[in-house]
């Protein structure tokens, strides 16, 4: 096999071992269902899973042996190259945020011919979740009906969006999140230096999603996050410009940081250590919150970071608005108390 060809296999990640039994077992006991929902958090492989499956199911020597993706077969070099005819993608196209009825009817109706090298045939699903209605209830009549040696796997890291019927026809298979451990590790191997809990932290646990800010991203957004929200609340910026450059420059990654580093806030105040104002692990560059610190109003912070996050989406968003909106009642929150006869900083409205 050539150099080529190794590098465009599929790759199974540390902790998919246990995904993977699950399916290796089922597969041995000839009982692997023919619709598959493959779910877990972003960043954790679930692309890179199901590409390995689908090269295993359609391997030439995973035919009465064990589920694999041997790298050597004919069938392996179809599919490293691309063109295996029994396997179909469905995403959404390009420009669009959902995946059609007629891409899920043509997938569909691949899995119901004969199988051009007589083995299975194969459609992965990705995401599954943004499925219109009608493509869903489409693939609802296959899951009802599934073809002999057919094989539908729908990929989503939000099963909870799928129509309950199409869910409960489909075996489950759930990729976890790594041990913390398990994760350092691995990006310290993947980016060649040393990885701190914090990056990990901010990805939500993902280690893919950490690996893509393992470059110092992560580094720069942390570092401004925390002077440009000292500036306000040491009164040396306002809100407007500072709602202005968070618009512009990596927003949702803003929203994440401080909904990570507000949570962490709160909980440091309820143990009783409300000095802790820096996102965890890492020195702070923030003054001291006011005192007493309003634990409920940083809550409900919080629950406002992750709907402005949610909405994003909604082309009708004022977002620069949004952003100014959510900063000035931040600031109301966790400003320190002006001493006695000053008033507060000014904060700009626009």
């Amino acid at each position: 096999m050539t150099e080529t060809r190794e590098r465009s296999l599929p790759q199974l990640l540390p902790w998919h071992e246990d995904a993977v039994a699950q399916l290796r077992k089922a597969w041995a006991a000839n009982r692997l269902s023919h619709a598959l929902l493959l779910q877990g958090a972003e960043g954790v492989g679930k692309q890179s899973f199901a590409a390995w499956l689908a090269c295993a199911v359609l391997c030439d020597k995973s035919a009465g042996s064990t589920l694999n993706c041997c790298g050597e077969c004919p069938g392996c070099a179809l599919f490293a190259a691309g063109s295996h005819p029994d396997l179909v993608l469905v995403m959404p196209e390009e420009e669009k945020q959902q995946i059609s009825i007629d891409q899920v009817r043509a997938a569909t109706e691949r899995l119901t011919k004969t199988s051009y090298r007589q083995g299975y045939k194969v459609a992965i699903v990705d995401p599954a979740h943004l499925m219109t209605p009608n493509a869903a209830n489409s693939v609802l009549k296959t899951l009802e009906e599934p073809s002999a040696r057919s094989l539908l796997i729908l990929v989503s890291s939000q099963p909870s969006m799928l129509l309950p019927t199409v869910r409960s026809r489909c075996q489950k298979v759930t990729i976890l999140r790594p041990s913390r451990d398990q994760a350092i590790e691995w990006l310290r191997a993947k980016s060649g230096h040393a990885v701190e809990p914090a990056l990990l932290e901010f990805a939500g646990g993902a280690p893919l999603r950490a690996l893509a800010y393992a470059d110092g991203r992560f580094d720069a957004l942390n570092e401004h996050m925390q002077k440009s929200l000292g500036a306000l609340l040491a009164g040396q910026a306002d809100v407007t410009q500072v709602a202005a450059e968070w618009e512009k420059d990596a927003l949702v990654e803003r929203l994440t940081w401080l909904d990570l580093w507000l949570s962490s806030l709160a909980r440091a105040a309820l143990a009783g250590n409300a000095d802790l104002v820096t996102f965890p692990g890492r020195s702070a560059h923030l003054p001291s919150p006011s005192q007493p610190l309003n634990i409920s109003g940083v809550y409900s912070m919080v629950d406002r970071a992750r709907a402005l996050k949610s909405q994003l989406a909604r082309t009708a968003l004022q977002r620069e608005l949004a952003v100014e909106s959510l900063l000035i009642a931040l600031m109301e929150v966790l400003a320190p108390r002006p001493a006695d006869g000053q008033s507060e900083p000014s904060r700009k409205r626009a």
